[in-house]
Parts: C-alpha cells; sequence; structure tokens
C-alpha cells in the first residue's frame, strides 16, 4: 500500500479535511497510542518521518493491523516538490500541527 502523502497527525481544523472528533481516531495517532502510550504522543515528528526507528515501527505496526505486505507513506517534502508549490501557500497542518 502506498499513500501520496505523509500521515496525517492532526485533524483538520479548518476545512474538516479529516473530519475526525478525537486525534485518536486517526490511524497514526492511534497506532502511536498503542505503541508507547502518551509518551509516544511527544514523538509525532519522527513517527511521521520513516527514516527513524519509530517512524518504521509505525509502519510495521500499520501493516500487521491492516493485513498489508507493506506501507509506505509520501514524505511531506516529497508532496510538496511534487505539486510544485511553495511550501508557505500550501496549509500542512494536518501532517505538522503547526498553523
Amino acid at each position: 500500500m502506498r499513500s501520496a502523502c505523509p500521515p496525517i497527525m492532526y485533524g483538520c481544523k479548518y476545512l474538516n479535511f479529516s473530519s475526525s472528533n478525537s486525534e485518536m481516531e486517526l490511524l497514526s495517532r492511534r497506532t502511536i497510542q498503542e505503541l508507547e502510550g502518551d509518551e509516544g504522543q511527544k514523538h509525532l515528528e519522527e513517527y511521521a518521518d520513516a527514516k527513524t526507528e519509530r517512524g518504521q515501527c509505525m509502519l510495521r505496526t500499520i501493516c500487521r493491523q491492516m493485513g498489508f505486505d507493506s506501507l509506505g507513506y509520501q514524505s511531506l517534502d516529497g508532496l510538496l516538490e511534487a505539486i510544485g508549490i511553495d511550501r508557505d501557500k500550501v496549509c500542512t497542518y494536518c501532517w505538522t500541527g503547526k498553523e
């Protein structure tokens, strides 16, 4: 399974893109909570990066839970490069939590 965007870490507060009532409804956040509990929530940036040990652990866990052979998310930098729009002109809140 390949996703064209990074893992969604924050519910959208602007367009209701993720339409979640709680961040724990998001697959990535729920998986992180299962792996490390509240401590994991302090390391969201690491989990969003598939090059880190935490990122790899999240991918393996989601694969196992969903029955995928493999899983890959696009990086935020890769997404921005692919769409060719300057980072300052794109809302990235659901991925970074930064306004």
